[in-house]
């Protein structure tokens, strides 16, 4: 029924076209008045068609902390939301086992340093021969090794943040278990951001030559300019896709985990294109006028998209034909006309 209602529609303005160009034919006295109207050239411009992606927002800093040694957790300094600087304590673990290895060190250490002070003397002195003074050494420089080592590995019961950032994820509590690879929170730097997705591999060439990306994320009514940070050089073998990484400028109101489309540049078009103001629309139809020999004609069109006061024209008009701007609302078919520019 709308497809009848259009072709009949279509219809009567053709006929009413055709009426109106009729007049052409009247007398001199029969034409409506010439008016004044502005008129511009259709012309042809190259514009870039862009290809549009979903992504999330994402930290370009994100750790998962995990502990080095398995034992339990004594402290856990996690919240969620909470801010921490890097170095700050965010958990400790019970190593019983680990302290008492840095307690013998220390030990052995100490009575290796009594051993080197006393074989020292009695090598300067020449009561004791070179070798079993070369031998005292070895054992206080091994004894300094072994207390070096056990810190080390003592150290590992405390985890601490190594950035600073926020708190995203709580995934322990305090008197669990802790074990290497299993993490206990989430830390990410919200200062710095990026758009991620995982675009057809054909579009990873337009982002490499793309000077800035406009990306529109759903916190955000206004479009961001991103540019590109990175572009993964292999493609996923089972979804030809590939990752590509869009860094975001500061911004307060952006989050990680934001969805939002970015739109890239992807191929250029031509397009025979009018200013806006050219078209005038009768219901669901469209025209604009043409000065042919002196008077207006009314052209039905077929319109695209449009850009910057301009729209583009897929039918109807050639390229440098005149149009009338603002057409009157009294303008009608066959009207003579005076251009004015």
């Amino acid at each position: 029924m709308p497809d009848r209602t259009l072709l009949l529609t279509f219809g009567g303005l053709v006929v009413l076209a055709g009426c109106r160009s009729s007049k052409h034919h009247e007398p001199e006295d029969h034409l409506p008045a010439s008016r004044a109207v502005h008129a511009e050239p259709a012309r042809m411009v190259t514009r870039m068609v862009g290809e549009e992606v979903i992504g999330t927002v994402r930290a370009r800093d994100t750790v998962e902390l995990s502990p080095t040694v398995m034992g339990k957790l004594a402290e856990l300094h996690c919240v969620l939301g909470s801010r921490v600087k890097a170095g700050d304590v965010i958990a400790r673990l019970s190593v019983q086992e680990l302290n008492a290895r840095l307690d013998q060190a220390r030990e052995t250490l100490a009575q290796a340093d009594l051993e080197l002070a006393r074989v020292t003397r009695l090598h300067a002195s020449g009561a004791l021969p070179g070798a079993d003074y070369d031998a005292a050494v070895s054992r206080h420089r091994i004894a300094e090794a072994a207390r070096a080592e056990a810190a080390a590995m003592a150290g590992y019961a405390t985890m601490r943040a190594p950035f600073a950032g926020v708190v995203t994820a709580k995934l322990a509590n305090a008197g669990d278990m802790a074990m290497p690879g299993k993490p206990v929170c989430v830390i990410e730097d919200p200062s710095s951001l990026r758009f991620e997705a995982t675009v057809p591999e054909n579009l990873a060439r337009a982002f490499e030559h793309a000077p800035g990306i406009q990306v529109r994320l759903d916190v955000i009514d206004a479009a961001i300019t991103a540019t590109v940070a990175e572009i993964s050089p292999n493609a996923d073998a089972i979804s030809r896709t590939v990752l590509v990484k869009l860094a975001l400028p500061p911004d307060p109101r952006l989050r990680a985990g934001a969805f939002g489309r970015a739109t890239v540049p992807a191929s250029e078009v031509h397009a025979l294109t009018v200013p806006v103001r050219a078209v005038v629309r009768h219901g669901q139809l469209e025209a604009v006028y043409v000065v042919a020999d002196g008077a207006a004609r009314m052209r039905l069109v077929r319109t695209g998209r449009s850009a910057e006061e301009r729209i583009e024209l897929r039918s109807g008009v050639r390229d440098g034909e005149l149009v009338v701007i603002d057409a009157p609302d009294a303008l009608v078919d066959g009207q003579p006309v005076t251009v004015t520019r």
